[in-house]
């Protein structure tokens, strides 16, 4: 290989390598809610008051689960509602995209469990611009 094509190689990896850092930075956590299959739907009030996200992130741990519904409440009152209809394997994510970046008040959502006998489950839920 060639000198110049070596450099040019070191260097789009070296450019990667520092974007991946900056990207995973970008999400805050809104909040998180353990989810024990009793509650239907369950809500998660998001810490973050004064930021405005343009999407969401919604992250399940431990348990397998489908989430059917999510539900979007802003700090102005209007709802975004998405029917997500999604299994999601524990340490599985899935990113939506808002209509618009506002600063959310909660975010609730409609689940069952994946299977016969789930445990307990945590979601989580981050925001992004």
């Amino acid at each position: 290989m060639k000198l110049a094509t070596r450099v040019v190689c070191l260097v789009v990896v070296g450019l990667a390598a520092s974007i991946v850092p900056a990207m995973a930075a970008d999400w805050q956590a809104l909040g998180e809610r353990i989810v024990d299959f009793r509650t239907n739907p369950e809500t998660v009030v998001a810490k973050v008051s004064e930021a405005t996200f343009s999407k969401i992130k919604i992250e399940v741990k431990q348990t397998d689960i489908e989430i059917q519904n999510v539900k979007v409440v802003f700090d102005d009152g209007q709802l975004f509602n998405v029917a997500l209809n999604k299994y999601m394997g524990a340490g599985s994510s899935r990113v939506i995209d808002l209509p618009t970046a506002k600063a959310i008040q909660r975010v609730e959502f409609s689940y069952r469990p994946a299977s016969a006998g789930s445990k307990v489950a945590l979601v989580r839920v981050f925001g992004s611009n």
